[in-house]
């Protein structure tokens, strides 16, 4: 399981949210206009649209995690040393886990709606995310 379902499910996830930020550097959809958007999923009221390059950076960053996952789950052809593979397996485990629990600091100040989907789904989606590359990297180490 450790081999085949977690590195699946967590690759699958991080391409998922890479393509809703692909989405959201053009759009505000799944919501009706940016006012919207931004206090759900940026936490700020002002309606000002988080900037396309980074949006798209982030994106980027999150199906670069999946591929990674899956060429140390080594369903995917290998670039690169083992040891860096591996290394970016548990950066990535860092910063999901830091997001997740770092995350809760983030509803000081921010809208309602963002601190409410924060605590409930944000945050704890990092965390179990985080949780699931560390066994995937930690699989990988002893192997």
């Amino acid at each position: 399981m450790v081999r085949t379902l977690v590195p699946m499910v967590l690759a699958i996830v991080l391409t998922a949210i890479g393509l809703l930020h692909f989405i959201w550097a053009f759009s505000h959809w799944p919501m009706k206009d940016a006012i919207t958007f931004t206090k759900t999923l940026a936490g700020t009221d002002d309606g000002m649209m988080p900037p396309a390059p980074i949006t798209l950076l982030v994106g980027l960053a999150l199906i670069g995690g999946a591929v990674l996952t899956l060429m140390v789950n080594e369903s995917l052809p290998a670039i690169g040393p083992e040891w860096l593979r591996l290394v970016g397996m548990y950066g990535l485990t860092v910063v999901l886990l830091v997001r997740g629990l770092g995350g809760y600091l983030m509803n000081s100040g921010a809208a309602v709606e963002f601190q409410q989907l924060n605590t409930v789904l944000y945050s704890p989606l990092c965390v179990v995310l985080g949780s699931l590359g560390g066994i995937v990297a930690v699989a990988a180490s002893r192997r």
